[in-house]
C-alpha cells in the first residue's frame, strides 16, 4: 500500500470522526453531558490536528493523533462500560454529567419512546423520568455510539503510524537546499583545498 493511498484512507477515517463526533456532539449538549462534551471537544481539536497533519505531511502532528486515537479508544470503552453496567461503575453514578443529574437525551426521546415523571422522594423536590415502549433502549444507543468512535479509532491508529514513519523517511532522503544530488553546489570547500589569499 503506497503512502498516497495511506493518506487517504486516514484522510477519510478522519473526516468520519469528525461528522460522528460532531453528531454526539450535538445530543451531548442537548442531554447536558457535560464530561462528554469535553471530551468531544478535544477529540475534534486532535483530529483537526491529524487532519492538518496528513495534508500537510508533518509527521509529527500525525503521531499526536495516532497517540490520541488510542487514548479515545480507551475513553469510548469507559463509556461502553458504564453504559452496559460493566464492574462497579455505571451511568446512574452521574459521572458523564459532572454530577448534575442529567442524563442522556436519548433517554426521554428516544424511537418510539413515551416518558412519564414520578416523583422520587416523599417531598416531590426529585422528579424521575419513566419511559418505555423505546425501539431502541438509550444504554445502547450511547454504546453503538461510543463503539462506532472505537471502531474509527482502532482503523485509524495503525495507519496514524504507518504514514508517520513514511513520511519521516521521505523527510530523511531529501536534501532540501541541494535537491537528491549528494554533493552540492552549496558546500563549502574542503579544509585541504587553499585559497590564494592577496590584499587589494
Amino acid at each position: 500500500m503506497g503512502c498516497c493511498s495511506v493518506r487517504k484512507a486516514i484522510g477519510i477515517l478522519q473526516v468520519l470522526q469528525l461528522i460522528a463526533t460532531v453528531e454526539r456532539q450535538v445530543f451531548d449538549f442537548l442531554g447536558f453531558m457535560w464530561a462528554p462534551i469535553l471530551g468531544n471537544f478535544v477529540h475534534l481539536c486532535f483530529v483537526v490536528i491529524g487532519l492538518f497533519g496528513v495534508t500537510q505531511y508533518r509527521s509529527k502532528y500525525v503521531i499526536t493523533y495516532g497517540v490520541w486515537c488510542l487514548v479515545w479508544l480507551g475513553l469510548n470503552l469507559f463509556v461502553i462500560s458504564l453504559y452496559l453496567e460493566i464492574g462497579t461503575v455505571t451511568y446512574m453514578d452521574d459521572w458523564l454529567s459532572f454530577k448534575t443529574n442529567h442524563i442522556s437525551w436519548f433517554k426521554e426521546n428516544g424511537i418510539g419512546c413515551s416518558t412519564r415523571h414520578v416523583n422520587g422522594t416523599s417531598n416531590g423536590t426529585k422528579k424521575i423520568s419513566v419511559t418505555s415502549g423505546c425501539a431502541l433502549e438509550f444504554g445502547y444507543v450511547e454504546t453503538i455510539q461510543a463503539g462506532i468512535q472505537c471502531m474509527l479509532s482502532i482503523l485509524a491508529f495503525p495507519l496514524a503510524f504507518f504514514l508517520a514513519k513514511n513520511l519521516h523517511e521521505e523527510d530523511d532522503r531529501f536534501d532540501f537546499i541541494g535537491g537528491f544530488d549528494s554533493q552540492s553546489a552549496y558546500e563549502p570547500p574542503s579544509k585541504s583545498s587553499r585559497l590564494h589569499m592577496e590584499p587589494l
